[in-house]
């Protein structure tokens, strides 16, 4: 009596340690972290050391992938171990801490890390701990077996399994299914647990296009970097707006999915590892495990120490390395969206500071009005232009029309610049309208007019003129020069301003960078 009324408090401390692990592990699996770490650090401080509890913090903490974080799972783990120092979980998370690591930035941790690999395969040879050592030593692209053959990447080996399981599948909702209930089974299984997270997340509605592109990676590859190329080069080649480019990124998108995809769902089989499992389950095969297994372990014996080659896994043998043709196609594809978009680049660079070049010729006469010279007003516009505008390796002009020579303002008058104005926008064409709205005079109306053959861009203003008269001035500019035709005339209709404006301009202007007429820069 006295015997089950002993027991009865250790049971109960058992299974509070047991419910404690399960809600901490919980929160592992379901990616809630700091939930996790919260839960076994609770459970520690009132139950006592638990390996399990030990290993679901370190993990919790490793996890997270900063250096604060794996500084506190190392302590974590050393605790654990200095209390249990042959559980098998507490030296496989902390072995795969160490084996992460950098070995420039964390020297002594990643030394440990062999140490540890070998302390495991003396006390649970064999052991599916052993097996996700060897996945971690994969995961850094390093040999881990006495071959020295560099294994396959854990990316590579995740999208060999699902292609393999999606060829011989025509549902794969029922594949995760199957995948998931394997993965169950075997809740070591690092490889499984991968699968059955993958099938998992792709077996979701929508998400045809990624299993297609992730099957035939040779063809979804070039024909993505094909279209990137063709988006990106269309832009300055037809002139296209400059948000074109940004199409290549929708294109790109399904890749970057699909990456992100497999990442998170290599990550989540992750927290599903062996320090994830039951606690009851743990225990029992520790209990289950034979007393003389360290020494039956391959090289206890005293002969020459070997790493054992365990495949565990139910899954086919893992894929070699990357292909060749693989590495060509990946390279080439890269090669070809970097070559396109800096040649993208480069010509719509070479597109934007180019800029037509002019010369100067008056007609000599506009509109019946012969061409003035030397008339005042417009000597002082030639003076203003000298001192206040600035047009680099360009060069100014003014030209004046009308009957009289002796009238206080002429007929039409017309000034501007040729030269380098590559920046140039259509708010330039507003410089004149800007100007009377500077000098307190408000124009009456003001309208965009269409700059025809000229090209570039055309703004109109009505004003009052210095004789109280209304006078008319449409400006045009592009990416090689600026003009305003001044037209002193009562009643000109908006489009007669504007033709009047591109008749003069039009034989004024004259390119000498090609054979025609002006044109959209």
């Amino acid at each position: 009596m006295q015997d089950s009324t002993e027991a009865a408090p250790v049971r109960a401390g058992e299974d509070e340690l047991e419910s404690a692990a399960e809600r901490a592990q919980a929160a592992l699996l379901g990616g809630r972290l700091a939930a996790a770490r919260g839960a076994a650090e609770g459970a520690l401080k009132q139950c006592g050391p638990s390996p399990a509890l030990y290993a679901v913090l370190g993990r919790a903490h490793a996890a997270e992938d900063e250096d604060d974080h794996d500084d506190r799972a190392e302590t974590v783990y050393r605790s654990g171990l200095a209390a249990f120092p042959d559980d098998p979980d507490l030296l496989a998370g902390y072995a795969e801490l160490c084996l992460r690591s950098d070995p420039f930035d964390r020297p002594a941790r990643h030394g440990r890390g062999p140490g540890l690999v070998e302390r495991l395969r003396e006390v649970a040879p064999g052991s599916p701990q052993a097996l996700r050592l060897e996945q971690a030593a994969a995961d850094r692209g390093r040999p881990s077996s006495g071959t020295g053959i560099r294994p396959p990447s854990p990316s590579r080996v995740q999208r060999h399994d699902v292609r393999e399981t999606v060829r011989t599948t025509s549902n794969l909702a029922a594949a995760a299914r199957g995948a998931q209930e394997q993965s169950g089974r075997e809740p070591y299984d690092l490889r499984l647990a991968v699968r059955a997270e993958t099938l998992a997340v792709l077996a979701r509605p929508g998400r045809g296009l990624l299993v297609r592109i992730l099957m035939a990676p040779l063809l979804s590859l070039p024909l993505g970097a094909v279209l990137v190329s063709a988006i990106v080069l269309a832009r300055p080649a037809f002139h296209l707006p400059a948000w074109v480019p940004l199409l290549g990124l929708v294109v790109c998108l399904p890749y970057v999915v699909l990456s992100l995809m497999l990442r998170g769902a290599r990550k989540r089989a992750e927290l599903r590892g062996p320090a994830t499992a039951p606690i009851a389950d743990r225990t029992k095969e520790m209990d289950a495990a034979p007393a003389g297994a360290a020494e039956n372990a391959p090289g206890s014996d005293g002969g020459p120490q070997h790493r054992p080659n365990v495949q565990v896994s139910p899954c086919p043998p893992p894929p070699d390395a990357a292909p060749r043709r693989h590495r060509v196609v990946a390279l080439t594809s890269a090669a070809v969206v970097v070559a396109s978009v800096t040649g993208s680049l480069l010509w719509s660079n070479a597109q934007y500071r180019s800029y037509p070049r002019y010369t100067t010729s008056a007609p000599a006469s506009f509109r019946g009005a012969p061409l003035l010279t030397g008339h005042p007003v417009q000597a002082l516009l030639e003076s203003t232009m000298a001192t206040e505008w600035s047009t680099g390796d360009g060069r100014t002009f003014s030209y004046a029309y009308g009957r009289s020579p002796q009238a206080l303002v002429p007929a039409t008058l017309v000034f501007g610049a040729t030269g380098d104005f590559h920046e140039a926008s259509a708010d330039v064409a507003r410089f004149f309208e800007e100007g009377l709205r500077f000098a307190g005079n408000t124009p009456t109306h003001a309208w965009t007019a269409d700059a025809g053959r000229l090209g570039g861009w055309l703004r109109c203003v009505t004003y009052a003129g210095p004789l109280g008269d209304a006078s008319t001035a449409c400006s045009w500019a592009d990416k090689g020069g600026l003009a305003t035709v001044v037209l002193n005339e009562t009643g000109l209709s908006h489009e007669a301003a504007a033709s009047s404006t591109r008749s003069l301009l039009a034989t004024l202007l004259h390119r000498t960078d090609r054979r025609q007429a002006p044109t959209a820069s």
